[in-house]
């Protein structure tokens, strides 16, 4: 896992990036100031897993650098922000500044990288013949489920299996005519029309992540790549 530490002197070294480098991490060190880290090539195309940023008791400074990090747009603003603070400064965090979680100093090893890996999971996506992960949206084939930020979502037999064959051909467009017979097995009673009613329903029960599935007009739908 890539990982980058954001700390006030990174050349003399860091407990942190010491213990993230003997759990495994590939670790990158970085000033509070982020110099000309936004624009690097190489980081735009491999960006880290997850940003560290240990404050410890500096977290004005810390702050302001998770500030820069998600307004100045670049390869790294999508990155998780994980924030390492002192127990003494926890009650001067400022929640709305953009970091996704934090984890207390001194150190818990086992909690930094359960913490690490869990915002790994948050925004990773991958697929597999068990499980496909799109962001937030969990569909376990082998389950039979549907999640969205750890919450199930009730879907009907029809709606599970139409969004689950739209997920594990992203990209691709289907008639309704192919999704009836592809994603169901055989011509659903009520024709072409039942595809339009359940791509409606299972858009309003995922919410959001809804919005994955695109109409393609005159054609029929898909699952956004």
């Amino acid at each position: 896992m890539r990982v980058i530490v954001i700390c006030s002197e990174p050349e003399s070294g860091s407990a942190l990036a010491l213990t993230l480098g003997e759990l495994g991490c590939r670790v990158t060190m970085a000033r509070f100031d982020l110099g000309g880290m936004g624009e690097d090539a190489a980081l735009a195309s491999r960006p880290p897993h997850v940003i560290v940023v240990e404050a410890g008791d500096d977290l004005p400074r810390a702050q302001r650098a998770i500030k820069r990090l998600r307004d100045g747009g670049g390869p790294l603003v999508e990155v998780p922000i994980l924030l390492a603070v002192s127990v003494g400064r926890l009650s001067g965090l400022d929640f709305s500044i953009g970091f996704d979680d934090f984890v207390l100093l001194p150190l818990v090893p086992a909690e930094l990288y359960a913490r690490i890996r869990q915002l790994d999971w948050r925004t990773a996506t991958f697929g597999s013949d068990e499980v496909m992960k799109i962001d937030d949206l969990v569909i376990d084939i082998a389950g039979y489920e549907v999640r969205i930020g750890g919450r199930r979502i009730e879907l009907t037999h029809q709606e599970f299996e139409l969004l689950r064959y739209l997920a594990q051909h992203r990209g691709r467009v289907f008639t309704r005519e192919a999704l009836l017979e592809r994603a169901w097995g055989y011509r659903y009673v009520g024709g072409t029309r039942t595809v339009d009613i359940h791509v409606r329903r299972v858009r309003s029960k995922l919410g959001d992540p809804g919005a994955l599935i695109e109409t393609v007009r005159n054609v029929g739908y898909k699952m956004r790549a």
